[in-house]
């Protein structure tokens, strides 16, 4: 297991409020790989970079990286374009329940994998307190991909996932609105034929602060890539 290989965190974060210190310590303590985390924000007066460094001053392991320009998909593009890491890992700022799956998601990097994506849809995977019509749509959507397409990923949509600074060398990153950058990235590793991997994750909808996520808005965003599967989907069988 080559433990050597260095890896990148990144944390979206926007005005997050005290739980963000629970987050970041589980990642300090039960990460036991050679990581950093970059704590990717929009501009200076955002409150999570006081809490955070009143908490954490001066720890080596945390660098506070400034958005080119503004939103979620744009300040983890602008992370991933400062990343020198061999593999960076997107992780939510609020995510208090999957630290200790992190050492297992570099393992399976460390295997060969080039995409390792966590999975609510998988055996011993599951999500909770999230809001009915987001929970349903979410699963539809997952659904129809995996068993209509040959994207072999049963979580299409979850942002949490690891990628190969190999495979992010060789794309242009498109996705400047929403949330759906780890989509795209799945989307193009599938039709670039890059190793990827499902393994279980249980995901807790935040019950502090205030989620981001505008359902009906973003739809129209993940469709994008959705029908960009199909297409690669359409190109295999030919």
């Amino acid at each position: 297991m080559k433990k050597n290989n260095r890896f990148h965190i990144l944390i979206p974060v926007f005005n997050e409020n005290e739980t963000i210190v629970e987050t970041v310590r589980n990642i300090l303590q039960n990460v036991d790989y050679n990581f950093e985390i970059l704590i990717c924000y929009d501009f200076d007066e955002d409150k999570t970079l006081n809490i955070l460094k009143e908490n954490f001053k001066n720890n080596p392991k945390i660098r506070y990286i400034k958005n080119k320009s503004r939103g979620f998909n744009l300040a983890l593009i602008t992370g991933i374009e400062i990343s020198d890491a061999d593999a960076i890992l997107i992780y939510m700022a609020d995510d208090h329940n999957n630290s200790k799956l992190i050492n297992r998601i570099f393992e399976k990097y460390n295997e060969g994998y080039h995409v390792v994506c966590p999975s609510r849809f998988v055996q011993s995977g599951n999500m909770k307190g999230v809001p009915f019509l987001k929970g349903v749509l979410t699963k539809l959507a997952s659904f129809i991909i995996f068993n209509f397409s040959t994207f072999p990923i049963k979580d299409a949509t979850n942002s949490f996932r690891l990628f190969s600074r190999e495979l992010l060398s060789q794309l242009t990153l498109e996705s400047n609105k929403g949330f759906t950058l780890s989509f795209e990235i799945t989307a193009k590793a599938h039709r670039l034929n890059f190793k990827m991997i499902e393994i279980p994750t249980v995901w807790i909808e935040r019950t502090r602060g205030e989620s981001r996520f505008k359902l009906l808005t973003f739809i129209p965003l993940y469709l994008r890539w959705l029908f960009y599967i199909f297409q690669t989907t359409l190109t295999k069988k030919n």
